[in-house]
């Protein structure tokens, strides 16, 4: 196997589309000769007696785990031992565990049924990680990223570091998501003498922080606008089972030039301390993701997923399905819960949208400039939020602030409404000393 052989052959099989859009770091990177081998022989049936003497790999008598038994909420338990313990405990494919990667492409399938370019999916260490490697595949410094207002902060961090040129979208004021006409209007009144806009990050369900949704009528407006303009979409969506209404399509389900990459998570569905996420995305790009990744981690955790790919098995696509339906049940009982206590509570102090998915309010204060001002008053108060500041691009002040009502328990969650309305009121009454430049608390 000839690592540098394969370099060449992937670069010239790289489509025209994937290839213009790769970063010169992403170019530069070469398969590492061991995982090249590594992967062959993983990829060989167990029948197949090789005696390998070229990885370095451990020797797995010296493992001193034999098994793992995990019970589940319903009282059934996942067994893992024999060959697939002795796998999961030693190095794996860096594309992640068979088994698991071969579930999410039938869940993928249940999303967009409709044939179309060909995609690849690679185990990333949350969805949060993949994010990464996906701009780091494609984003040069001074690079113009679109993106959202208000912004994820991540993401903002990601870019930054990179030194990447982001350009804010508004959401739509009415409904919420990216506005497509905002969109519209950035790109066609784009400067000649600017580099034009590479890739355009969206969440499109249950954005975070404001909780919206674009509607299916948006999504293929926004998609068009990136053909047309020719760009590349991320797609990051781990809210996409939490959405409350009638399930929204995957911008997978426009993507008929392969411009399309999406990221999803299990930490939302499953838990998000096993820390595994999926992206799908043209094979090409996969392929520099991959060795990336093979250098920087090897691969995710292998317990996590093989957890995961245990438990995936025992209830199946439908029964994953059904899951997704309780776990979203139980948000949308907390976000009405929420809901009811800020019109108690609040309906004086502010506005608000109503979210279709996802576990954020994001919350517009009247009388209150900057609300990170009082964040330390409500946290000495025993309620804590996120100031809209920290979802901006630049040291701005922000009326705003994002509320999370995944954890606080629901008998307890009008509570934490009534310690948040007593903050503000207390912010306005005092006049609490704004924030100094450059801090998000006072």
């Amino acid at each position: 196997i000839d690592s540098k052989k394969e370099a060449v052959v992937s670069t010239q099989s790289t489509g025209d589309l994937i290839t213009k859009f790769l970063s010169r770091s992403a170019l530069l990177r070469q398969p590492s000769p061991i995982r090249v081998i590594s992967n062959y022989l993983l990829s060989l049936p167990p029948e197949k007696d090789v005696l390998s003497l070229a990885g370095g790999a451990p020797g797995p008598s010296t493992f001193p785990i034999e098994s793992v038994s995990v019970t589940l909420k319903s009282g059934a338990k996942l067994q893992i031992d024999g060959p697939d313990m002795a796998a999961t405990l030693q190095y794996n494919k860096t594309l992640g565990l068979t088994e698991l990667v071969d579930f999410w492409t039938n869940i993928i399938r249940e999303m967009d049924p409709c044939p179309g370019p060909e995609r690849k999916t690679i185990v990333t260490t949350g969805a949060e990680f993949g994010s990464y490697l996906v701009l780091n595949a494609l984003i040069d410094e001074g690079d113009a990223v679109l993106v959202s207002d208000p912004i994820y902060p991540p993401l903002l961090l990601k870019t930054q570091a990179m030194n990447a040129n982001l350009v804010s979208i508004y959401e739509d004021p009415d409904i919420g998501g990216m506005c497509p006409k905002h969109l519209r209007s950035t790109l066609e009144s784009w400067p000649e003498t600017k580099r034009k806009p590479k890739v355009l990050v969206i969440c499109p369900t249950g954005s975070n922080p404001s909780g919206a949704n674009v509607p299916e009528a948006h999504r293929r407006e926004i998609y068009d606008l990136v053909c047309e303009h020719d760009m590349l979409l991320i797609e990051d969506d781990p809210y996409y089972f939490l959405n409350y209404g009638d399930p929204l399509k995957s911008f997978l389900h426009y993507d008929s030039e392969g411009r399309v990459i999406r990221l999803d998570s299990l930490s939302k569905v499953l838990c998000p301390g096993f820390r595994v996420g999926f992206c799908t995305a043209p094979p090409e790009l996969v392929t520099y993701m991959e060795r990336h990744y093979s250098v920087a981690m090897l691969h995710s955790c292998n317990l996590s997923q093989r957890v995961a790919a245990s438990f995936f098995e025992s209830i199946g696509v439908e029964g994953f399905l059904e899951h997704t339906k309780q776990v979203t049940q139980y948000y949308k009982s907390q976000r009405d819960t929420i809901i009811s206590a800020l019109d108690k509570h609040m309906s004086d102090l502010g506005t608000w949208i109503v979210p279709e998915a996802g576990m954020f309010i994001w919350l517009k204060l009247n009388d209150v400039e900057d609300t990170s001002a009082f964040a330390k008053l409500a946290m000495d108060n025993g309620v804590a939020f996120v100031p809209g500041n920290s979802f901006a691009k630049g040291d701005v002040d922000s009326p705003y602030l994002r509320l999370a009502f995944s954890t606080v328990p629901q008998e307890r969650l009008e509570e934490a409404v009534i310690r948040l309305s007593a903050s503000i009121r207390q912010h306005i009454r005092d006049k609490i000393p704004e924030r100094k430049a450059g801090s998000v608390l006072p």
